[in-house]
């Protein structure tokens, strides 16, 4: 774990760090996880779809579905031959013999049950019979054998493959209509679960085209999202009939019929075949109550408390009683070193968790202290930046070692929001590439989090070591191609292979991330540490934020030369500006250079100016693999909505690139790959050394706050 540092953005050729600012207050990974076939499976033909369609149809788990996700689910069944007297599957099987569904395309089988100790036959599957239904449900064990009494081949059906689409289908049908809910001002006051009451709510209409669908002046009590074709706007004028809009997929109209049947207030009519979902004001009355209501509370004061509360992490410390925590701390002084005692009040549920059985009680000051009295002895510096420091400490009771992160509480106090939120999302991050919070805790006039330490440094680190000048052929003209081409000397980062290896990882992380509803926007070599073992974890959340209900947040943080065009804009923002801040760091980690950093400027609003004009081309060092450059373009898209990770695949999309081809994601996300780098003593070496010097010459330097800075910043911290 470590801190930012406030050096120049370019330094010694390569990206130095940069320091950041703020402007205010499971499962499968992609379809590349499923199983793979042998080379010489059949798949089910097209002429047998219906066959397949009409055989699965009566099963409760496959009739239910969309019919053109059936039609994408047997689309991916194949054949299986089996002879004659061979047991296709067996009772009590499990795991992957107990995950496909059978569907008898030819021949006979019997279906056999132990009774008694006898197998007996219950049962004949002939063709378009089906068996092991449940299997696509979960691993239950078989709870027959089928055995083939001819010669016989059966459509197969995995369970991978089946929730892979059905999930994949649905949820991508959720989120479209959850986001055309999200562009209706009149439902803003909604919550994320009223959201999606609404969508489970919401009944398909057609009309064709010519049709009046709402007419001026009449009272209606139906709310429209154009789910397919186009529909024309007009008003009553005393010239007639004048066009106002022109309505497509995605478009909404009739959402006052919501809150009264009052008049409407133009004419809507199909263009083409148009299909609407629609929600009646009843419907919407009836699940959620009136809208008038739920528009008043958005702003009372109730709501508000509610928000804040969110921000507590589970098991909130409101609720935890508060423990003793003293620090001892090597004090330089004139007269030599000295150990200085800092009492501090905090919240130790999770350390304490892990001393379980290893307890003792500690003796300090000729006193024995309580075996829940954390006693930490701090040592080395990790890191600093603009508002912290890190240390690493050891535990007393145990010997184990940790990361300390210590805050003025002087230098914060303008920003809580940023500290309570690195609060509660480091306590409630569960993910192998994550760093973990185990404490937090405060005195007179510091906060501080104990965190995992990363003895590896961080990715900065690990570019400085491996980022080194080259001479590569450039042609300089038309004729100079190949080996005629002069070499010219030009810096290159890390190797593709190893920046794919951390990249991957932190594409894992964004990913867990925004599942959680949590957006980062830091993403920096400098937040990027590395584990004793070589594998990545992110930490440094002081800028992360949860965003509820599908909200945007306009805050402007951020690192210059990392921030999103949105970001710098002011637009409005959310998950999108973790992965441009991807694709600034994979041209960094590849290159040793920022993207926007050339020609060279050490101001960064030019930087974030070059970020937002469109004009401003990104050059790319001629080393890079076509596919790298095609990713980072991709992923430095200046729309949002264009930009990969941001489009219908989420995070992947960008898994599925071709630059990732061959990469095993369900291993890396589990560890069981071998991280291509392990770390060396050598890679933070020269940054600690500056950082000790940085402490010896203002270790005694410390701000003089007054009576009511202190009372300010004790009301204001008085929950953390």
């Amino acid at each position: 774990m470590g801190g930012t540092s406030s050096k120049p953005v370019e330094q010694a050729g390569v990206a130095g760090r940069s320091r950041a600012i703020t402007g205010g207050g499971g499962g499968q990974k992609g379809k590349q996880g499923l199983h793979k076939l042998p080379a010489d499976t059949v798949k089910a033909h097209p002429e047998d779809y219906e066959v397949l369609e009409a055989a699965l149809a009566k099963l409760l788990i496959f009739n239910r579905l969309d019919p053109q996700l059936q039609r994408r689910i047997v689309q991916e069944m194949y054949e299986r031959k089996v002879g004659a007297g061979e047991i296709l599957m067996k009772e009590g099987d499990t795991g992957l013999a107990a995950s496909e569904l059978f569907v008898v395309k030819s021949g006979k089988f019997e279906v056999l049950q132990r009774r008694q100790g006898q197998n007996v036959r219950v049962n004949m599957k002939e063709r378009c019979d089906c068996f092991g239904e449940i299997s696509l449900m979960y691993d239950s064990p078989r709870s027959a054998t089928v055995a083939a009494t001819t010669d016989a081949v059966v459509w197969v059906l995995d369970r991978a493959v089946f929730r892979y689409f059905v999930r994949e289908i649905q949820e991508t049908q959720v989120s479209q209509i959850e986001l055309f809910l999200n562009s209706v001002p009149i439902l803003s006051p909604l919550t994320k679960e009223e959201r999606m009451r609404i969508v489970d709510a919401l009944e398909e209409a057609t009309y064709p085209a010519g049709t009046k669908v709402i007419v001026e002046g009449e009272g209606g009590d139906l709310f429209y999202i154009i789910k397919d074709g186009e529909a024309i706007v007009y008003v009553d004028t005393p010239q007639g009939q004048r066009k106002v809009n022109h309505l497509f997929k995605a478009d909404f109209f009739g959402e006052r019929a919501l809150l009264s049947a009052e008049p409407r207030m133009a004419t809507v009519e199909a263009y083409t075949k148009l299909v609407c979902l629609t929600l009646r004001r009843d419907t919407f009355t009836e699940i959620l109550g009136p809208l008038e209501k739920l528009m008043t509370r958005e702003k009372s004061p109730q709501v508000v408390a509610q928000k804040m509360a969110k921000l507590q992490p589970r098991g909130s410390h409101v609720h935890r009683p508060l423990a003793e925590v003293l620090i001892k701390r090597r004090k330089k002084g004139r007269q030599g070193d000295t150990w200085e005692l800092v009492r501090a009040r905090g919240h130790l549920d999770e350390v304490q968790e892990l001393r379980k059985g290893g307890t003792k009680l500690v003796e300090l000051d000729g006193q024995t202290k309580d075996a829940n009295t954390l006693v930490l002895t701090e040592g080395p510096v990790l890191g600093g930046g603009a508002f912290s420091r890190v240390s690493i400490v050891a535990e007393e009771s145990t010997g184990r070692t940790y990361a300390l992160k210590r805050m003025r509480k002087s230098a914060v106090v303008q920003c809580p929001e940023h500290v309570y939120c690195e609060q509660a999302i480091t306590k409630n991050v569960a993910h192998p590439f994550c760093i973990r919070q185990y404490a937090s805790f405060q005195d007179k006039y510091h906060l501080y989090f104990l965190f995992d330490l990363m003895p590896g440094g961080d990715l900065m680190d690990v570019l400085v070591a491996e980022a080194s000048v080259i001479k590569h052929r450039v042609p300089q003209g038309g004729w100079q191609v190949g080996c005629l081409a002069p070499k010219v000397k030009m810096l290159q980062g890390m190797s593709e292979d190893l920046a794919r290896f951390y990249i991957a990882s932190i594409v894992l992380t964004l990913d867990y991330l925004h599942i959680n509803h949590i957006v980062y926007r830091d993403l920096k070599p400098e937040n990027v540490f590395i584990d004793s073992q070589g594998f990545t974890k992110l930490g440094d959340f002081g800028f992360a934020k949860v965003l509820e209900n599908g909200n945007r947040t306009y805050t402007f943080c951020g690192t210059p030369g990392y921030v999103a065009p949105e970001n710098v804009l002011a637009h409005g923002y959310n998950y999108s500006v973790d992965w441009w801040g991807l694709g600034v760091l994979m041209y960094v980690l590849l290159t040793g250079r920022q993207p926007f950093s050339t020609p060279k400027t050490e101001d960064p609003m030019v930087v974030m100016r070059r970020i937002v004009d469109e004009n401003y081309q990104i050059k790319y060092p001629p080393y890079l693999s076509p596919q790298a450059k095609d990713l980072i373009a991709r992923l430095l898209e200046r729309k949002p909505a264009k930009r990969i990770g941001m489009l219908n695949g989420r995070a992947h999309d960008v898994m599925n690139h071709k630059w990732f081809e061959g990469l095993n994601w369900a291993e890396l996300e589990a560890r069981r790959v071998t991280p291509p780098r392990k770390p060396k003593d050598s890679d933070s070496a020269k940054r600690l050394k500056e950082l000790v010097d940085v402490e010896r010459k203002t270790g005694g330097k410390v701000p003089k706050e007054s009576a009511e800075e202190l009372q300010d910043c004790e009301m204001v911290f008085a929950d953390f």
